[in-house]
C-alpha cells in the first residue's frame, strides 16, 4: 500500500489541507510520492498556448507545493495533465502503478454535487486503487511534524455486510493497522426489515457472525489486534455513532461501484458515510465478480 502515493491537488487550500497527511505517511515508509495538478482544456482559437500556459503554471504551483514538503523521506515527483479531473486521476494511477491515492473530502450541498459533481466521490467510487479521503476539519488537528510517540490511527472501524464484497477493503485495513499499530474494530450492522420484518432475523444474525469471524481470523493471522460489534439500525446512523461512540480515529469500506444516476437517487452507504464522517475514510472498489458468501441472507449494510 505504501510502494507510491499518488496525491491529486487543485491548487486551492482545501485540497492541501492534506499536505501533514502526506508526512505522516512518508513517515510510515512510503516508496514515492507523485504530486498531480490536472486542467481542463479551453475551447478557443490558441487552445494549444492556452493549454501550454496552464500546464506551465500548474507545473509552477506543483514545484512549490514539493518545496513545503521538504525533508520526506521518499522523492517527491510532480506531474500535471489536461482532462477531466476524475478520470484523469485514475488514468494516472494505472499508469504510474500507484498503490494509495490521497484525496481531500469536499462536503457540498446536495444541489453543488448534482451540478457540478464531486471528484473525490468519483475517484472513490470508481477506483481499484486504494483511496484515503481526508476531511479538511481532520487534517487540521495534525502537525505538519509527528510528535514522538504518536500514532496517526489507534483505532480504524471497518463495517462489514453478509458478502465477500465487502471484505475487500479488510487487506488494506490490515496493512494500515499493521503500519500505525492501530486496533481494528470489525462492524456488522443489520438493517432494519432486512429479514422481512422490523426486526433482524436469526439468519442474518448468523450471517453477520460469520463475517464477523472470518474477518477476525485474517486479523488474527496477520498480528493485528481487533475486536467485534454487532448491530442494528440504520447503517449509516450506526457506522457514524460507534465513530463518536468508541472514539474511532479512522473507517474502512469497499464499495461496489455505481451509475450516476444510481449514486444521485440512491447513494451507498460508503458514499453517505463519505459525505458525512469527520475521519478518514479509506476506500477501495470491489472486485465485480464478488458474490455472497454464508447463509446468503440480504445484504447487512445495505447495498453500495
Amino acid at each position: 500500500m505504501f510502494e507510491h502515493l499518488l496525491v491529486p491537488l487543485e491548487g486551492n487550500e482545501f485540497a492541501e489541507s492534506v499536505l501533514p497527511v502526506v508526512r505522516r505517511l512518508d513517515a510510515l515508509g512510503v516508496g514515492e510520492i507523485t504530486l498531480l495538478r490536472t486542467e481542463m482544456p479551453v475551447a478557443v482559437d490558441q487552445y494549444a498556448v492556452v493549454c501550454e500556459a496552464a500546464l506551465e503554471q500548474a507545473e509552477k504551483y506543483l514545484l512549490n507545493v514539493r518545496g513545503r514538503l521538504a525533508g520526506t523521506k521518499a522523492p517527491i515527483r510532480t506531474l500535471t495533465r489536461v482532462g477531466p479531473a476524475a478520470s484523469t486521476i485514475l488514468e494516472v494511477a494505472r499508469e504510474r502503478k500507484a498503490t494509495l491515492i490521497l484525496a481531500s473530502i469536499a462536503h457540498r450541498s446536495r444541489l453543488v454535487r448534482f451540478l457540478f459533481g464531486n471528484v473525490t466521490e468519483r475517484v472513490v467510487q470508481r477506483s481499484p486503487v486504494p483511496v484515503l479521503a481526508v476531511p479538511p476539519s481532520w487534517t487540521h488537528l495534525l502537525g505538519a511534524e509527528l510528535a514522538p510517540g504518536e500514532r496517526l490511527a489507534r483505532s480504524i472501524l471497518v463495517p462489514l455486510d453478509g458478502g465477500r464484497a465487502s471484505r475487500s477493503i479488510l487487506p488494506h485495513a490490515i496493512a494500515m493497522a499493521g503500519a500505525t499499530g492501530a486496533r481494528i474494530l470489525l462492524l456488522s450492522v443489520i438493517a432494519r426489515g432486512s429479514g422481512g420484518s422490523g426486526d433482524p432475523g436469526h439468519e442474518e444474525f448468523e450471517c453477520a457472525e460469520e463475517q464477523l469471524y472470518l474477518a477476525g481470523a485474517d486479523c488474527a493471522a496477520a498480528g493485528v489486534e481487533f475486536s467485534v460489534l454487532l448491530d442494528h439500525g440504520d447503517p449509516v446512523e450506526r457506522i457514524l455513532a460507534s465513530c463518536r461512540e468508541r472514539h474511532v480515529d479512522w473507517i474502512a469500506m469497499a464499495t461496489r461501484g455505481r451509475s450516476s444516476l444510481s449514486r444521485w437517487l440512491a447513494p451507498s452507504a460508503t458514499l453517505q458515510v463519505l459525505r458525512e464522517t469527520a475521519q478518514p475514510l479509506l476506500t477501495v472498489r470491489a472486485a465485480p465478480a464478488a458474490r455472497p458468501v454464508g447463509l446468503g441472507a440480504p445484504s447487512v449494510l445495505g447495498r453500495h
